[in-house]
């Protein structure tokens, strides 16, 4: 894993290096850095796809770790970044930008123990599923799609129909199998027999009624509309805190 960590103290940098070097010993998993001293220079250099998380102080001279953080999300709208502070007052800022983490200063074994586990299971996420879509009579060709472009599956007369933004996909798969490709982490959630919503495409929830953020509406049960809502605003918490 490689890891950008900006911090203009020396001493907090070497610290916060030396305990994710020790989780990571421990883990018997290799990590390689990278260390900037102000977020001028690091955005300077900084290109998509550089590094797989960072480590931002808040309050540097020059450009802050908030700032820059908007900046890298212009481009980069899921890479991980946790914030490094001393000040507790700048945590809603951190969540702005779908922080994942957020450590006070100084800095312990537990708190970025915590964090890299969470960090882990985040990469360790998979992006894209690989089905086999149906293309005709009797045709069939294995595509890959991404998660970030699904908005709701169905399943009917032995198909699941998958729905994204741009286009329907069907594959022959029963909905027990093409829930399994799918991360069991909240966000895909199945919401009525052979249905599932990206939870994440949810504008709001109505009255029995998915309103998406592409203008679908969407119809459920309303006698589970306690328990959708519920698991809905567990989902937003969850979003919020790891930055998924």
């Amino acid at each position: 894993m490689h890891i950008i960590i900006v911090e203009d103290l020396e001493a907090d940098r070497k610290k916060l290096m030396e305990l994710i070097q020790y989780d990571f010993n421990k883990q018997n998993q290799t990590v390689e850095f990278s260390c900037y001293t102000n977020c001028d220079v690091f955005l300077k250099e900084y290109h998509t796809g550089i590094c797989d998380a960072l480590f931002l102080d808040i309050m540097m001279e020059g450009t802050s770790g908030i700032d820059a953080a908007k900046k890298v999300r212009e481009n980069e709208p899921n890479i991980p970044i946790i914030f490094t502070t001393a000040e507790p007052n700048f945590a809603l800022d951190g969540f702005s930008v779908h922080a994942m983490d957020y450590l006070m200063k100084p800095l312990s074994e537990y708190k970025v123990n915590w964090c890299l586990k969470q960090l882990q299971e985040y990469i360790a996420t998979p992006r894209y599923i690989s089905i086999l879509e149906i293309t005709g009579w009797g045709h069939s060709n294995i595509i890959q799609i991404s998660l970030d472009n699904i908005v709701y599956a169905q399943y009917h007369n032995h198909t699941v129909e998958i729905h994204t933004l741009n286009s329907i996909h069907r594959t022959r798969l029963s909905f027990q199998d093409f829930m399994a490709l799918l991360p069991q982490n909240g966000r895909f959630y199945i919401c009525g027999r052979g249905l599932m919503v990206d939870f994440d495409k949810v504008e709001r929830i109505t009255n029995g009624m998915f309103i998406m953020k592409n203008q679908q509406n969407i119809a459920f049960s309303r006698n589970r509309n306690t328990e959708i809502q519920k698991a809905f605003a567990e989902w937003i918490f969850v979003r919020s805190r790891k930055g998924v």
